[in-house]
């Protein structure tokens, strides 16, 4: 028989051989049909079954091969029969040969049995038998068929493991171009696929191929092979089946078959050799495959744990010396593997970012963390990897550390047993172990905390995440903590919103894996420490005196010494050498007896009793353990508690520095930053870290977000921050009520007015999903009633707003305590606040409930208790005011106006007729205006004042409120008549169709309400007598009423204040005193009138919108403010006119562009809100950036009567808006409108503004042809090298751009602008090189000027300059002065700066004459007289028209200071833009002034 040789391909074994095994005669498959090739197959079957070694004969393998080479025409029964065949023969194949084996091996044992003196005559015998030509023919057909067996399994593997890819990519393909199907049609589908199946596919197969494939390899098959290992071949061909089947995802899935494949190549590995070929095969298959990284990872660990296994029993059973040998191999081998795929990854570490690399990476990771041991003597080659360019290398190397330190070279505490049979030897070496341990810890953490500076922010975040692993399992030493915790806290401000992610994270798991303590109250450890302190500084205290005691004696004995020694020496001279020697000893020994105390002695010298060691080590953790009391332990204590207290607070005071951070972090436009920044406050404020309570009340604001889940969020984390935590702590209900309700209304302590309003809404959600119980309402109204021991009166007036925030949507709260409210609310004279919110919370009685059955109170009748009490707090409750000093009478005004507001709000809200108990409040307060001596009281008329504001405006709501009512009746009536009167059903149909009874009802109606609004004001009704005496106080506040006792600013404050009111109720009373509140808005100086100007113009602009238009431009005037709150004020009134579309955006915009850059930072937050909202609604910021450009870009600095904005802020401002123009067509637009604005520049710094703008755009292939297009209109303007380099950021911007191709069209228009920019700078620095020659002034030379070729100049508008001529004679009078002023310094520039042109040494950036004003004056002038040079002369209308706009500015400064207010009677109607009335004189410049600024405007020709 001929040896069977495994071809290299399957088609190989048909050629013919003499010296091996071949094939006689191939079948023709075509040829045969189905039952045909049917039954040979269960012949070959049943031949096989008798007896498995039958495949050598050529009638059974040639037709195998014949059906195997022809697998892909053969049926699925076809199929399951070969396979069936090829089971059976291998399993049967495997039971004969492991019989052969056993019976040679019992025939051998009887031989040894019988006499061991007689053993190495039966070795020969054996070998003799082994030498036999049966044995011989043995092996080599159970050694062939063996060979064939696995040489046709290993093709039918092959051709199903691409069967069912070809499958799978089909699938994936028809799933996508698939359209929906019958229910029909796929059930017949799913039968025929079930019936198409082959076996192979399911799990008992294959398990049964691979137990018989292990069985196999169990076998010492180097008996059949003569040889210690079989044919290379051979066991290739087995890996072939098996990475054929690892790399079929479903067969992973499964963990029995799974564990079967890693076992057949685990025996290949430690019995076959396979370790050589096995690195190469699985990075092919890392490469190719996606899902394989923790498959490999596990099949290294299960390789590794079965030679542990196999080494145990290996131990256990005394086997042959062979096999010994193979033991002493098998040690190692696993670290071959491990050391040899790693450096196999090494050598691949150039590659980019492929998908094969990045299953390497992640690989090496999931290995690491599998084996992390056997890793860890291989560190030094995955350092390596961190000069990857790969980030997902460094990810992996950076996880595989995290693993190392971990898992690796953490402490593993022994078991007592092993403690016990260990040597001295061993424990010295395991301790010498662990110092090393510890010290590669501590380097691989250096490692980790260096990658936090990673220049790519996966890295960065992948570093993070793994010390996040670190700390949550307890793997970081306390020493540091500290240094982990300012890397996380620096990464919290990186500019990706990943890493910032991860180190929050990082951060609060830091904090509650804190090694210090659950609870981290500064106060407590602080304590703590200054006591500590106090006792070392009084330790070292009196070592210090006991060492200069001793000193004391040392140098006594050493002098009684010096004079034996002295009387000795007499006779002898001094030497000195000795006498420098002795002194230098006695500084040394000095400076030991200094040195000499250490922290030992120190720690050993306190002395301690029981109590002052308890009270040391009370309420902290590592130390809770220590019961008794040991003084010779004392000093080992201490300084345990001294190390202890210094990195603990060191700690608290890291994490309450990043409060700030976090309250900073909330207001990110990432959703991510904002929600774990939630997480770590609720952590902070849990483990009690005395700044969360801080930033709790900041977290209140995120109840109003937009985003659902940052919202759901914000109200969980409060659930949880103030009742379900402390419900976990008390179980008992009642007393947890109190505690609850003490949190609440610790929120409201410190809170201002913004908190309020969002603790309001908070308590609305907790409402909505009933986190409020009745036990924290009850618990509410004992602390307000004072029933409760240990709460003040602030808590009482806690406990009130939280009863009326809770009231807002269930009034039943407060229904039953009326009473209460009344008797201890409103008498309460020691907290003058809590009337005010007691008032509040009275308003709330008539809210509408959660649900919609829920109905509203009716309203009180006016003859109750509590409408008289309202009534006598409001006229009586303040009479003194001779006693008290300036700033309490001021508090006390203050107190007494708010409370009034919210009297006379609860009065028309409850009252059943509120415009009575009003009309008597007034006649009781003007009966107190006039004091026992007839003189006028001015705070009583200001109180007097004010309520009728405030009367006027809520009567004026009550008005609309029965309107509303009337029509709702009405809306019933009509609904309850049109059912009963059926009969006029066609009448009724034709008027809804025609609305002629809708329209009749809506003008009745509004006739009603417009004549009962301007009943309010009229002078027949009590408010408008009032009326005149208003006015007249704001028109001669400056003059009237003033007294030394009560300054007069309480009542111009409330005079104004009531005006604005009384404007709002009626149109007549705001058209004929709108301009005395401008006037008044323009000329005051206090600011709290100004403020309060602008708040009613907001108010105005909605109720009177038409009549509020023409005086915008004052609005937006008061942005200039001097003072932060008016400025403030009015930026926040404006936004929410223009985002509220009550104002149209118009030219002024760009004062609020101007705010962005204020110096008062809430005012360029609300700024900066306002423009992200604005560009969040449609083009109204793209359409307004015309006019902002227009107004920002002609100068470099913008003036304001604030301060001077810089061309730094100028552009910044301009970017920030750039930043909001996304669209291509926007930017296509705004670049084209940008370019033709450089034929219209005046300056060169305007032209450096436009070419920032065009910088800051993003640029396609139609921009950039715009910019080809227009090349002419900024050709001349590239000499300057601020236009030149804008321009070329924009093309370099340009060319980063990630799809650009050498090919792509906007690369070639790139480089073609490119191109002519830099040709066009060329030719302007050679052809316009200028040399700038200076001569004194007072030699009188002049200058001469030569031009080789002259600069190009946008033309001349002489349009434009028109205006500038007229109003020249206004600058000579208004410049008077200053030219007399400056007359010696144009005396003595007469000697001016000349330059001289000439084109032989060129100059890259030629000197503009023009930038000098006062020379330029002086030449004007003279050319004025002359008038003979053409470019003289166009230098003169410039400077002219620029000196006259400054002029004309100044001149209408000095006019409106001049400006003063004198009791006049109002105009009728001011109308300042209409032509043919004029304003009124006081305004007259100011309108003028404004009117020109905005028709001056450059750029109003090109905005849209």
């Amino acid at each position: 028989m001929l040896e069977f040789q495994i071809p290299i391909h399957f088609e190989d074994i048909s050629l013919s051989s003499n010296d091996k095994y071949s094939i006689k005669k191939i079948i023709d498959v075509n040829s045969q049909n189905e039952n045909t090739i049917l039954s040979n197959l269960d012949l070959i079957y049943e031949k096989i079954k008798k007896n498995s070694s039958d495949i050598v004969e050529h009638q059974c393998f040639d037709l195998l091969f014949s059906y195997l080479l022809n697998i892909s025409k053969l049926t699925a029964d076809q199929r399951n029969q070969i396979i069936k065949t090829l089971k059976y023969g291998i399993t049967n194949l495997t039971s004969t040969i492991t019989k052969e084996f056993q019976n040679k091996k019992k025939s051998h044992k009887n031989r040894g049995q019988k006499d061991d003196d007689e053993g190495e005559e039966e070795d020969e015998e054996i070998n003799s038998s082994q030498n036999n030509e049966s044995f011989k023919l043995k092996c080599l057909l159970y050694r062939n068929s063996l060979k064939m067996y696995i040489f046709f399994l290993e093709h039918y593997i092959s051709y199903q493991h691409s069967s069912a890819t070809k499958e799978s990519t089909k699938s994936s393909t028809s799933e996508n171009n698939e359209t929906s199907t019958t229910n029909s049609s796929k059930k017949k589908s799913n039968k025929k696929k079930n019936s198409i199946l082959d076996t192979w596919e399911q799990e008992e197969q294959k398990e049964a191929i691979l137990t018989s494939i292990i069985n196999l390899l169990e076998l010492n098959l180097s008996t059949l092979w003569r040889l210690d290992y079989p044919e290379e071949e051979f066991i290739n061909l087995l890996s072939k089946i098996i990475y054929a089947m690892i790399e079929q995802p479903t067969n992973l899935r499964s963990k029995s078959v799974k564990k079967l494949i890693f076992e057949v190549l685990s025996i290949l590995i430690s019995r076959y050799n396979h370790s050589f070929n096995f690195t190469s095969k699985i990075i092919h298959l890392l490469h190719n495959h996606e899902s394989l990284p923790s498959h490999c990872a596990d099949l290294y660990d299960f390789i590794y744990n079965y030679q542990q296994e196999q080494k145990k029993q290996q131990q256990q059973q005394q086997q042959q010396n062979i096999y010994s040998q193979t033991n002493q191999q098998q040690k190692n081998q696993t670290t071959f593997l491990i050391s040899d795929i790693i450096r196999e990854i090494g050598k691949q570490k150039e590659q980019r970012d492929t998908s094969g690399f990045k299953n390497l990476a992640k690989f090496l990771s999931e290995l690491t963390d599998r084996l992390p041991k056997i890793v860890l003597p291989f560190v030094s080659l995955l350092l390596a990897h961190l000069d990857s360019e790969s980030y997902l290398m460094r990810n992996a190397v950076t996880e595989s550390i995290g693993f190392l330190i971990g898992k690796a070279l953490n402490k593993v505490e022994n078991d007592n047993n092993n403690k016990e049979r260990k040597s001295e030897q061993e424990e010295e070496e395991e301790i010498e172990n662990q110092k090393k341990n510890e010290s590669d810890q501590l380097e691989l953490l250096n490692i980790l905390f260096e990658r936090c500076r990673d220049i790519n922010g996966y890295c960065r975040s992948s570093v993070l995440k793994t010390l996040s692993l670190l700390v949550n399992n307890n793997w970081v030493p306390k020493e540091s903590y500290i240094q982990l915790t300012k890397i996380s806290i620096e990464r919290v401000s990186d500019k990706n919103s990943l890493v910032r992610k991860r180190a929050i994270i990082l951060l609060s798991d830091i904090l509650e894996s804190n090694p210090y303590s659950p609870h981290l109250p500064t106060l407590l450890f602080k304590d703590k420490k200054d006591k500590l302190d106090s006792f070392i500084k009084l330790s070292f205290y009196n070592l210090k005196k006991k060492k200069e005691l001793l000193k004391k004696s040392k140098k006594n004995k050493n002098n009684n010494n010096n004079k034996d020694d002295d009387n000795l020496n007499s006779q002898q001279v001094p030497d000195d050498n000795m006498e420098l020697e002795l002194q230098e000893e006695q500084d040394d020994e000095e400076q030991e007896e200094e040195e000499e105390i250490t922290e030992k002695e120190i720690f050993e010298d306190i002395k301690l009793n029981k109590e002052q060691f308890f009270d040391l080590i009370s309420m902290l953790v590592p130390f809770s353990g220590i019961k008794e009391f040991s003084p010779h332990r004392l000093p080992l204590y201490l300084e345990h508690l001294n190390k202890y207290l210094d990195s603990s607070c060191k700690f608290i005071d890291i994490i309450n520095g990043t409060i700030d951070i976090m309250c900073q972090l909330m207001g990110s436009i990432n959703p991510s930053d904002i929600l774990e920044s939630i997480h770590f406050i609720e952590v902070a404020h849990k483990y009690q870290i005395d700044r969360s309570k801080e930033a709790i009340t900041k977290m209140l604001a995120l109840v109003w977000n937009k985003e659902q889940s940052i919202k759901e969020s914000t109200i969980r984390s409060f659930y949880e921050l103030l009742i379900k935590d402390t419900r976990e702590k008390i179980k008992s209900s009642l007393k947890s009520s109190y505690y609850i309700a003490k949190n609440l209304i610790d929120l409201t302590t410190t809170a201002t007015l913004g908190e309020i309003t969002s603790l309001e809404e908070l308590m609305i959600e907790f409402n909505k999903k009933d986190f409020i119980d009745q036990d924290i309402i009850k618990a509410l109204w004992d602390i307000f009633s004072g029933k409760v021991v240990n709460f003040n009166k602030q808590d009482s007036r806690g406990a009130l707003i939280i009863l009326s925030m809770i009231a807002n949507n269930n009034s039943s709260v407060v229904k039953d305590k009326v009473n209460l409210l009344v008797s201890v609310g409103l008498e309460e004279q020691d907290d003058e606040f809590l009337p005010r919110y007691t008032c509040i919370t009275l308003q709330k009685l008539r809210s509408k409930g959660l649900k919609e059955t829920d109905q509203i109170l009716p309203r009180f009748k006016n003859n109750q208790s509590l409408f008289e009490r309202l009534i006598y707090h409001i006229c009586y409750s303040t009479t003194k005011t001779t006693t008290t000093t300036a700033n309490e009478n001021n508090n006390i005004n203050s107190k007494w106006f708010m409370f009034a507001e919210q009297a006379i709000n609860t009065i028309y809200i409850l009252a059943e007729q509120p415009d009575l108990i009003s009309s008597e409040i007034i006649k009781k307060l003007s009966d107190q205006v006039l004091d026992e001596n007839g003189e006028t009281n001015q705070y009583s008329l200001s109180k007097l004042i004010f309520i009728l504001g405030h009367i006027a405006i809520k009567q004026l709501v009550y008005v609309e409120e029965i309107q509303s009512e009337i029509k709702r009746i009405q809306y019933e009536q009509s609904k309850s008549k049109s059912i009963n009167n059926n009969s006029n059903k066609k009448k009724t149909d034709i008027e809804k169709e025609l609305g002629t009874d809708q329209a009749e009802a809506e003008a009745e109606s509004e006739a009603i309400q417009c004549q009962a609004e301007a009943d309010i004001l009229s002078e027949n009704n009590l408010i408008g007598k009032y009326s005149q005496l208003v006015v007249s106080i704001c028109y001669n506040y400056n003059e009237i009423f003033s007294n030394e006792q009560f300054p007069n600013q309480l009542l111009q404050t409330s005079a104004v204040l009531t005006l604005s009111k009384f404007m709002c109720v009626d149109a007549n009373f705001c058209e004929s005193n709108l301009q005395l509140l401008f006037t008044l808005l323009e000329k005051s100086s206090i600011e709290v009138i100004r403020s309060n100007i602008i708040i009613g113009l907001g108010d105005l602009a909605f109720r009177f919108p038409n009549l509020v238009e023409p005086w915008t431009s004052k609005i937006y005037s008061r942005l200039r403010d001097p003072n932060a709150n008016a400025r403030k004020n009015s930026l926040m009134v404006l936004t929410h006119l223009i985002l509220n579309d009550m104002i149209k955006v118009k030219g002024q915009i760009s004062e609020m562009a101007i705010c962005l850059e204020d110096s008062d930072i809430r005012i360029s937050n609300i700024a900066k809100l306002f423009f992200t909202t604005l560009a969040s609604k449609g083009n109204n910021l793209y359409n307004s950036l015309p006019d902002i450009i227009g107004k920002l870009t002609p100068a470099s600095t913008v003036t304001s009567n604030l301060n001077n904005i810089s061309k730094d802020s100028i552009k910044n401002i301009l970017k920030y808006l750039f930043s909001f123009i996304e669209k291509d067509k926007q930017s296509e637009t705004l670049i084209d409108k940008l370019l033709q604005r450089f034929k219209t520049s005046k300056s060169i710094s305007e032209s450096q503004n436009i070419s920032f703008c065009l910088q800051l755009l993003n640029y396609n292939d139609k921009s950039l042809k715009k910019l080809l297009e227009h090349f002419k209109l900024y050709q001349d303007k590239l000499n300057e090298n601020e236009i030149y380099n804008n321009l070329m950021l924009a093309i370099g911007k340009t060319k980063k751009q990630p799809n650009l191709t050498k090919t792509s069209e906007i690369k070639q228009l790139v480089d073609e602008i490119e191109k002519k920019i830099n040709t066009a700078r060329g030719q302007l620095t050679l052809g316009d090189t200028v040399q700038l020659v200076q001569e004194d002034g007072s030699s009188g030379t002049t200058a001469t000027t030569t031009v080789s070729q002259p600069i190009q100049k946008p033309p001349s508008k002489p349009s434009k300059k028109a205006p500038a001529k007229k109003r020249a004679p206004s600058k000579k009078k208004h410049q008077s002065s200053s030219e007399e002023e400056e007359s010696s310094e144009e005396e003595s520039d007469d000697g001016e700066d000349r330059m001289i042109i000439t084109p032989k040494k060129p100059i890259s950036k030629p000197m503009v004459p023009t930038r000098k004003r006062q020379p330029v004056k002086k030449q004007s002038s003279e050319s004025e007289q002359s008038s003979q040079n053409e470019q003289s002369s166009q230098s003169e209308q410039s400077s002219q028209s620029e000196q006259s706009s400054e002029s004309d500015q100044s001149s209408e400064i000095s006019d409106i200071d001049r400006m003063d207010i004198t009791p006049k009677k109002p105009p009728k109607k001011p109308q300042p833009k209409q032509s043919k009335k004029k304003p009124a004189s006081r305004l007259k410049k100011a309108v003028i002034s404004e009117s020109e600024s905005e028709s001056g405007s450059s750029f109003d020709d090109i905005s849209e």
